[in-house]
């Protein structure tokens, strides 16, 4: 008699024949092997300056993605120019204002407005600083930092003189008068550079006239030659023909205008006690030498006026035709990752020119100079981009001559037609 064989119903023996092939899947036998992602190069545009951070940032994404290289090129073109030539970056840059307006208003961005909520800047960046950038509820660029704008001191000069930073414009006046009177040049400006001089148009017309007129005059809603504008001009003017600017400041570049404060031994002329500047531009100087400024907010000139601030932030866009979008996409995630934001905690924030546009986990790590910046901002009801970056490239060169022109007029034997300027601002919009 022969021994009885089990058999296994036909209906189950593709069921065991499945769960065998998975049991060697999972030993190794039969497994397909990782594919290996295909080499990616993203174009990367960026500003100079960033390169210490930059490197950190890209050094600790490549590290988790071997295979995306990154192209870093600096700026040759304005961005708009950049996002006109096929094949466009892969990821960029850029300040809120003129160029990232143009571009959010072509359509050509990625809405990015998931990564503000990952990054938690949908949470810590203060509403004045979201209204940068918003459209319809929607964010096109991801912030990573901002700067703030106020007048640089010689803590030195002060003391000597026993003054204290002026909260009023009143204030600030005397504290002019007292240092010309000593033989102190008051204030430095960088004439060649139409950034640092178009900071006065700034905050001249946010004290005098509020942050609501200084929008309307950004947009071309208003004039430059309004009564309201020319007393703007006046102001500056009335500074100027007093004496209270260095002699040399029509031709000084920005470098200049920011070493004179701390220079020993200034070849161009007395040294100058204060400029009005960014934290941005003291990255020229040695440590030890701006550890010998101090600074304050611009002073009250209307005390009915909100209280409004110049900020300067810097964020990533993606193009909408990036050639790789995703690749892009998944780097700014990097950004907004707590990894990601530790480098820029470290190598943007730590260099004490930039606040971060996240939460810190220990503020009391950050620098003296980056907390009083990110109380002033966070203090303010409005914040405004710089007029410089707000207006069109086709603008720039008028307010460099605008300001040469402001800087060397009043006063002079040849006089200063102010009208005549007015309006050839207008006729340059």
């Amino acid at each position: 008699m022969q021994p009885h064989r089990l058999r296994t119903p036909r209906l189950f023996r593709p069921i065991l024949l499945g769960a065998a092939v998975l049991l060697l899947a999972a030993c190794g036998f039969g497994a397909q092997p990782t594919p290996t992602p295909e080499p990616i190069t993203l174009r990367y545009i960026t500003f100079p300056g960033l390169a210490a951070a930059e490197d950190a940032l890209i050094g600790g994404y490549r590290a988790l993605h071997p295979e995306i290289n990154m192209a870093v090129e600096q700026y040759n073109q304005t961005p708009d120019a950049m996002l006109a030539q096929p094949p466009v970056p892969d990821i960029m840059l850029i300040t809120p204002g003129w160029f990232l307006d143009r571009a959010i208003d072509s359509g050509g961005l990625t809405d990015l407005t998931n990564l503000w909520q990952e990054s938690g800047a949908a949470e810590t960046l203060q509403s004045s600083l979201r209204a940068l950038s918003e459209r319809e509820g929607k964010q096109y660029y991801l912030p990573v930092g901002y700067n703030w704008n106020g007048f640089y001191y010689n803590k030195a000069v002060f003391e000597q003189y026993d003054l204290q930073p002026p909260a009023t414009w009143d204030e600030f006046l005397q504290v002019c008068e007292t240092l010309w009177m000593n033989g102190v040049v008051p204030l430095s400006m960088s004439g060649e550079d139409p950034f640092m001089g178009s900071l006065w148009l700034d905050y001249l017309d946010l004290r005098l006239n509020g942050p609501d007129v200084h929008r309307q005059l950004i947009a071309g809603e208003i004039p430059f030659t309004d009564p309201r504008i020319r007393a703007v001009f006046e102001q500056w003017a009335q500074l100027v023909e007093k004496g209270y600017f260095n002699s040399a400041a029509a031709t000084m570049g920005m470098q200049e205008a920011l070493a004179a404060l701390v220079q020993k031994d200034n070849l161009l002329g007395a040294k100058p006690a204060m400029v009005l500047s960014g934290p941005a531009f003291l990255g020229e100087l040695a440590p030890e030498r701006r550890a010998e400024l101090g600074f304050f907010p611009f002073p009250e000139m209307d005390a009915t006026q909100p209280s409004a601030e110049v900020v300067m932030a810097i964020g990533y866009m993606v193009p909408a035709a990036a050639p790789h979008r995703d690749a892009a996409l998944d780097f700014a995630g990097y950004l907004a990752s707590a990894k990601g934001r530790d480098v820029l905690t470290k190598d943007v924030v730590g260099g004490g020119l930039y606040a971060p546009a996240f939460a810190v986990a220990d503020p009391g790590t950050l620098s003296e100079q980056v907390r009083q910046g990110m109380a002033l901002v966070s203090d303010t009801q409005t914040a405004t981009t710089p007029f410089y970056m707000s207006v069109s490239p086709a603008m720039w060169p008028v307010l460099q001559d605008m300001q040469r022109r402001i800087l060397t007029g009043p006063g002079s034997a040849a006089g200063f037609d102010l009208d005549a300027l007015l309006a050839k601002l207008e006729a340059a919009r």
